[in-house]
């Protein structure tokens, strides 16, 4: 089951888009093409009424292409015949200047790119067919015989279309490749995102603890992990609801994202559970960090309770001690449930052979 469609007004915009894009191209390359088919023409003194007929392709044509596809239902499948049916209408040309070589390749090399580039080889498959049923009809019915000269008016206007059209598709190509960079960088942003909290959620976490524990390991520098567990936090959904208990959660992360530093990545580890990874910091500085997330968290108040006092239990494992990814996130899960164990609202950091509160550490310091 689909359960996200687009809607009909984002599907016609896109639409709309496309029939322009196609548009402009069109616009250009019929009229390019014009000029090398007629000098064509001429030298092989063709009637003026095919004549007329190349100028009522080469400039009507896209105009009424444009018109109709706006105007049908579905405006990309239209205008995907349309494209299809430019490729008859080259196939006509070519056989019309019984192959003249210089005009007639580069008018076939534009088509097979410009129709692959607009739809892959479904597109290309259709365009090819169609261009080679209109060339076998109209050279069949002009009983034509190849004309392998060409003349050097024919030479200098068919150089426009090799060079011009072709930049200008290489520049409409690029653009469409920016705007799908673009996108897919913003999809993989909302992917690692956490959209209630608007921080990273555990897969980009888990992509950055990666990233930061190879960083220590080869000697760049050192990364502390910092978990927060809000303490009771089922009796606030329970109490409250679980609307004050998400709102809970994004003031606690409003504050991560305030109290880190610029290098650090606060993210959401796991339910009411919430992670920080702290770049280039040492043990008092980090305890600092700790400390000031745990009296900011302590002043947070519900809309519903103006009484309510929020505490978190925060564990706290460095790189260094750990071998491995894994054991780095056990150090600090393990320094985080001793803190539970203890009593909660406290702060924990764990080292290979010694464990030290925050109340412990500061009464070294006041000693």
């Amino acid at each position: 089951m689909n359960y996200y469609t687009h809607d009909d007004v984002q599907l016609k915009q896109r639409s709309k888009r496309f029939v322009r894009r196609m548009f402009m191209m069109r616009q250009l390359g019929t009229f390019l093409c014009f000029l090398p088919i007629l000098s064509v023409l001429m030298e092989m003194g063709k009637s003026p009424e095919l004549c007329a007929l190349l100028f009522t392709n080469a400039f009507a044509w896209p105009y009424a292409a444009y018109r109709l596809a706006l105007q049908s239902r579905d405006p990309t499948g239209f205008e995907r015949k349309n494209l299809t049916l430019d490729a008859a209408f080259g196939g006509f040309w070519v056989a019309s200047m019984a192959l003249s070589p210089l005009p007639s390749i580069i008018i076939m090399a534009v088509l097979i790119s410009d129709r692959y580039s607009a739809g892959g080889w479904v597109q290309l498959k259709s365009a090819l067919q169609a261009f080679l049923l209109a060339f076998v009809l109209m050279w069949l019915a002009e009983r034509a015989t190849p004309l392998l000269t060409f003349s050097t008016r024919t030479v200098w206007l068919t150089l426009p279309l090799a060079s011009v059209y072709l930049l200008a598709l290489s520049i409409v190509s690029h653009n469409l490749t920016l705007t799908l960079r673009k996108k897919n960088r913003e999809l993989e942003r909302i992917a690692l995102m956490d959209p209630g909290l608007k921080i990273p959620n555990r897969r980009l976490f888990e992509r950055r603890l990666e990233s930061e524990f190879l960083r220590t390991q080869r000697g760049e520098g050192k990364a502390w992990l910092m978990l927060l567990d809000v303490d009771h936090f089922k009796q606030v959904n329970d109490t409250f609801g679980h609307e004050a208990g998400d709102f809970l959660l994004s003031e606690i992360s409003a504050l991560l994202r305030d109290s880190v530093g610029l290098k650090d990545i606060p993210a959401r580890f796991g339910g009411d559970e919430l992670c920080v990874i702290v770049r280039d910091a040492d043990e008092p500085s980090i305890l600092l960090l700790a400390e000031k997330i745990k009296q900011g968290i302590a002043l947070l108040r519900l809309p519903a309770s103006s009484t309510f006092q929020c505490s978190v239990s925060i564990g706290i494992a460095p790189a260094s001690d750990a071998s491995s990814i894994h054991e780095w996130l056990r150090c600090a899960d393990e320094a985080l449930y001793q803190v539970k164990r203890a009593g909660r609202n406290n702060v924990q950091v764990w080292h290979a052979g010694t464990r030290e509160t925050l109340s412990e550490v500061s009464s070294k310091q006041r000693i």
